[in-house]
C-alpha cells in the first residue's frame, strides 16, 4: 500500500506526529500543503490529512486541500488527524472544519495531542495559550498509543 500523508504545521507539532506516523508506517510520502511542488493523489492508495488546530480552526490550505479533492478522497483509505491541546470540543472540531462526505469516508480519525513550547510562540500566542490552555511552560500532549491506535485502524480496515 502506497501512503501520502498531507499535512500543515505551524510551530512543528503535527511535523513531529507525521513523522511518527512516518515510522511506523512503510511507503510513506510525506507532503507539507506550503510545498510548492505539484501533487497528485491518484497514485497513492491510503490519504492521511493532517492539520493543527488554531482558535478551533484547521489550516485553510488543508481545508482547501479537502475541499478540492473531496471526490478522489472518498475513493481512497482515508485518515484524518488533528493536534492541539485542547480535545474537549473534538466532536465540533471534526464537524466545523470537514464536510460530512469527507469525515463518512475516514477510516480513521483521531486527536492525537500537541506540544506547547513558549519560544516558538510570539506574546499574543503566549497569552492566549496561557489564558485558554492554561499553559506557561513546554507541554508535550502527542499520544504515542493514539498514533499507533489510528495507523492501525488504517491497515486493519
Amino acid at each position: 500500500m502506497k501512503a501520502l500523508i498531507v499535512y500543515a504545521t505551524k510551530y512543528g507539532a503535527t511535523k513531529k506526529i507525521v513523522e511518527r506516523i512516518a515510522s511506523v508506517t512503510e511507503n510513506v510520502v510525506m507532503y507539507d500543503i506550503n510545498d510548492t511542488s505539484s501533487l497528485s493523489i491518484s497514485e497513492y492508495d491510503c490519504v492521511v490529512i493532517g492539520s493543527p488546530l488554531t482558535a478551533g480552526t484547521i489550516n485553510r490550505k488543508i481545508k482547501n486541500f479537502t475541499t478540492t479533492h473531496t471526490d478522489e478522497l472518498q475513493t481512497k483509505r482515508l485518515g484524518l488527524f488533528l493536534s492541539g491541546l485542547q480535545k474537549e470540543s473534538e466532536v465540533e472540531y471534526w464537524t466545523q472544519n470537514f464536510s460530512q462526505e469527507i469525515l463518512d469516508a475516514a477510516m480513521a480519525k483521531a486527536f492525537l495531542g500537541g506540544v506547547f513550547n513558549p519560544e516558538k510562540c510570539g506574546f499574543f500566542a503566549r497569552k492566549i495559550i496561557k489564558a485558554v490552555a492554561k499553559l506557561d511552560s513546554y507541554t508535550d500532549t502527542i499520544d504515542e498509543t493514539k498514533i499507533n491506535e489510528f495507523v492501525h485502524q488504517l491497515i486493519a480496515n
